[in-house]
């Protein structure tokens, strides 16, 4: 049997929010290895950390301790605009909530995800068509 690709790893991930003289620890000393293939869920009640995970995941934010590798890659090694470009490229986010921008069409709001990956107008408009 061919072993999967690993495609996200967790080692020890830790988020502790700083909240004035309090400290919230949202994650601690989360271990996560997901495969390509793999099918995950991440269930729990109000603020056991699943929104503050998804975020680390998503390369929206950084953990306090541990390290996050996304194909590979130590993602806490990136800068903003690298992290922007690789996030872009890498991973697809589904909001419960969508936030279109009311002053463009539905044709450039689909987009405009592409203009901060470099995309030339031309393909933008016709990979948006395609969408």
């Amino acid at each position: 049997m061919t072993q999967k690709e690993l495609v996200l790893s967790l080692k020890n991930v830790s988020k502790v929010y700083q909240l004035g003289k309090v400290e919230l620890v949202a994650l601690k000393g989360i271990d996560l290895d997901i495969h390509r293939g793999d099918f995950v869920t991440i269930m729990g009640p109000s603020g056991s950390g699943k929104s503050t995970l998804l975020n680390l995941i998503g390369c929206l934010d950084s953990p306090t301790k541990g390290k996050v590798f996304l194909k590979g890659k130590d993602i806490s090694l990136m800068s903003e605009s690298q992290l922007s470009q690789f996030r872009g490229k890498t991973i697809g986010f589904v909001f419960q909530e969508f936030n279109l921008l009311p002053q463009l069409n539905a044709l450039e709001n689909v987009a405009l995800p592409m203009v901060f990956q470099e995309v030339s107008q031309e393909k933008r408009r016709k990979k948006a068509r395609n969408s």
